[in-house]
């Protein structure tokens, strides 16, 4: 026969059970409302592929067009020239430029944004260097070293995909914001040190607001992706959520080898979707990433035929306007025109369930959970701060409800 305190013993273990449950289930809600706003759309990329407009011919003639002005280094007349250009042919977009001192010279960005009128809020951003290296290191030819290369993959190639995109975005039909961001300065990096590169996207994310950074669904850096022999794969300090939506759209296009295309036929080994093989290259994502934004890079890092990684007619004078190709600018172009028709870059919940589960939140535990964020934390569980919460949370229950189970025993 059970005593009358053992007795009460057990109820009081039982109401903490109880309670122990109750809390481990709201965690739970929580952190599933978390993960359900975190999660992309996208449709069937075929279903759209035969509404692709992007126009590969016309974004060469651009890449044509900006080494014919000269190198595009920071503060000279090329430059200004280039964001110019820019800005008068993309008349439906806002453009705003800002400058920044850093080094001996003075960059300036050049962001244009297309907000439609029944906009979510949610903002794609698509990234291009627009300057083009002051010396070409590489050259076989030692007295040419020390010359600005024309950039023609190395900077322009990414320019006129957005150039040439941002023709088009007006007519999508889009429900959220889209961000043009042409960097200055990403190439005037000294070599072997690490902190000299990039320098524009730098500063254009270390200015931004948090609300603006938290309505980045997704940062998309395309550089160097104009060589004829194009190939890319996965690169390092990206998030692996995002590339995720890079598979379907690439397959869709024929460009992943033994994935078939939205007409039957066998894919080309053009885009590598292995996380295992990323590789490491420091370039405008970083920032980004840095900062807790989903980011990734499409860049070819082997340019030329048979070329090496880092080799070929990288940063070398010939990296001129010939060695690019129009077909690899349609293959890029078309796979980021598909990411916007199929809304593969927005988050899939509506505006109104962001907002309920922010409001949950007091301001200072958003303010907390802000600060909390580690640049060394990998991207994923930067989009996913419940993960760490709830994780530290259940320890501290379980730890509790066993101190608390010897205290009800040891009396």
């Amino acid at each position: 026969m059970l005593t009358d305190g053992f007795e009460s013993k057990r109820e009081n273990i039982r109401h903490f059970y109880a309670y122990f449950l109750a809390v481990i289930l709201v965690l739970t809600g929580v952190a599933s409302a978390e993960n359900s706003a975190k999660q992309y759309s996208g449709g069937n990329p075929c279903d759209f592929i035969d509404s692709v407009e992007f126009n590969g011919t016309a974004a060469n003639e651009s890449v044509l067009w900006q080494t014919s002005i000269g190198p595009r280094l920071p503060g000279s007349n090329a430059s200004a020239q280039l964001r110019q250009s820019i800005s008068e042919n993309l008349t439906q977009w806002s453009f705003e430029e800002s400058s920044h001192q850093r080094e001996n010279f003075t960059l300036t960005n050049l962001v244009g944004t297309y907000s439609p009128n029944n906009s979510t809020g949610q903002n794609v951003v698509f990234v291009a260097h627009y300057d083009s290296r002051y010396i070409g290191e590489r050259d076989e030819n030692e007295t040419l070293r020390s010359q600005p290369i024309p950039g023609a993959n190395d900077g322009a190639s990414g320019v006129a995909v957005l150039i040439e995109l941002g023709r088009i975005i007006p007519s999508l039909d889009l429900q959220h914001n889209v961000t043009l961001f042409f960097t200055d300065a990403e190439d005037q990096g000294k070599p072997f040190l690490e902190n000299t590169w990039s320098y524009g996207a730098d500063a254009w994310v270390s200015n931004l607001t948090e609300e603006y950074k938290e309505n980045i669904s997704a940062y998309i850096v395309v550089d160097m992706i104009g060589d004829a022999y194009l190939d890319f794969t996965r690169v390092s300090s990206t998030s692996d959520v995002l590339w995720d939506t890079v598979t379907p759209i690439a397959a869709a296009l024929g460009m992943i080898d033994g994935e078939v295309d939205c007409q039957g036929n066998n894919g080309l080994s053009i885009y590598n979707p292995d996380p295992d093989d990323k590789r490491f290259v420091i370039d405008d994502h970083v920032a980004a990433h840095n900062a807790g934004i989903p980011a990734i890079n499409f860049i070819d890092l082997n340019y030329g035929e048979n070329a090496s990684t880092w080799g070929g007619h990288w940063h070398t004078h010939n990296d001129t306007a010939d060695k690019v190709s129009s077909e690899s600018l349609q293959y890029i172009g078309s796979m980021l025109e598909l990411g916007l028709r199929t809304d593969a870059w927005v988050w899939n919940h509506s505006e109104v369930q962001h907002e309920n589960i922010t409001q949950n939140l007091s301001e200072d535990e958003q303010n907390n959970s802000e600060q909390s964020v580690d640049e060394e934390v990998p991207n994923e569980i930067q989009n996913y701060p419940f993960l760490t919460f709830f994780g530290g949370v259940s320890i501290a229950i379980v730890l509790f409800l066993v101190v608390f189970l010897r205290w009800q025993i040891r009396d």
